[in-house]
């Protein structure tokens, strides 16, 4: 996709500056909105009582539906953060269809199955980073907030494995609709359809832009020892809406990383396959040098390919 014929498509838009502030204020207040929602969902499914609202993940985990709460919980905080309130700045603030935040229609099968391979290749590569990621230490004049983060990584990661317990296949259904397709579908809409398109405005220049809209997607969500590998993937997914122009691409690809994951837990808690497979960071290095290639590779004729379409 010719980044001018991005440019030319940005110039009825609102300016990039003033554009996201308005996507970050709304999608704070949707934050908040949403976190209420799901707290109401928790405490209803949940059947658990307004004191253990201080400690609202651990009572959960300890009521028999708590799961069912906290999936559910999760799923309409995700809907009103990211999706509702990227439609209603879309829809009311811009004033524009849906269908514009694609820049070119949709592009073949083929193509969107290349990005789910190029995904696929890429996952012994960010493996490799989750492990350098986990092992990383701030300097000793930094210990008291390195002790912050992990407590809450060590907090967050109780949660995931909770939530990730899928011993029924109406529960991995259920988990790969809330964590793959909301999630992806939602979380693609504001970081690549809106803030990734500011920044092109912004930056005029595709590749800071993807890369800063990699960085925030990475930083929100408060996982210092997963920033690197999340950063690269939300940078591997802005480079599929940048060369597809079709913001279908990155979401598929999203789900696709999400719904992966989904899969191998529930297998994984069926007892058939093991931890290592799952999670995937102890790979021999001639297996991440390979992913690298392919990645690469594979990223080199998404490029071209989309190109061609494209003129």
């Amino acid at each position: 996709m010719s980044f001018d014929s991005i440019l030319a498509k940005l110039q009825n838009e609102r300016s990039a500056g003033s554009a996201i502030l308005i996507i970050i204020g709304i999608v704070l207040l949707a934050m908040v909105i949403g976190n209420v929602v799901a707290a109401i969902f928790m405490i209803f499914i949940g059947g658990i009582e307004m004191d253990d609202l201080g400690d609202i993940n651990g009572a959960l985990m300890s009521s028999p539906s708590g799961w069912w709460a906290l999936l559910i919980g999760q799923g309409a905080a995700s809907i009103i953060t990211f999706i509702l309130s990227g439609i209603f700045y879309w829809k009311v603030v811009e004033k524009k269809e849906l269908s514009d935040l694609s820049f070119h229609v949709l592009p073949s099968q083929g193509l969107f199955a290349l990005a789910i391979i190029t995904q696929l290749c890429f996952l012994p590569l960010n493996g490799w980073l989750q492990g350098i990621n986990e092992s990383m230490s701030l300097p000793e004049s930094l210990s008291g907030l390195e002790s912050m983060m992990k407590s809450m990584e060590e907090s967050l990661a109780e949660v995931t494995e909770y939530l990730t317990t899928f011993d029924s296949l109406g529960k991995m259904i259920s988990g790969f609709i809330v964590i793959a397709i909301i999630a992806g579908i939602g979380e693609e809409l504001i970081f690549r359809g809106l803030i990734q398109r500011k920044l092109y405005s912004l930056f005029k220049n595709p590749h800071l832009a993807i890369w800063v809209a990699a960085f925030i997607f990475s930083a929100i969500h408060m996982q210092f020892y997963g920033f690197i590998p999340r950063l690269m993937l939300g940078a591997l997914f802005g480079y599929f809406y940048y060369w597809s122009g079709n913001i279908w691409v990155p979401i598929a690809a999203h789900i696709f990383n999400n719904g992966f994951a989904v899969v191998l837990y529930y297998f994984y808690h069926q007892g058939t396959i093991g931890e290592e497979i799952v999670e995937m960071e102890e790979f021999p290095l001639p297996i991440v040098l390979g992913s690298l290639l392919l990645t690469a590779g594979l990223l080199w004729f998404l490029k071209k390919i989309s190109y061609e379409k494209s003129i």
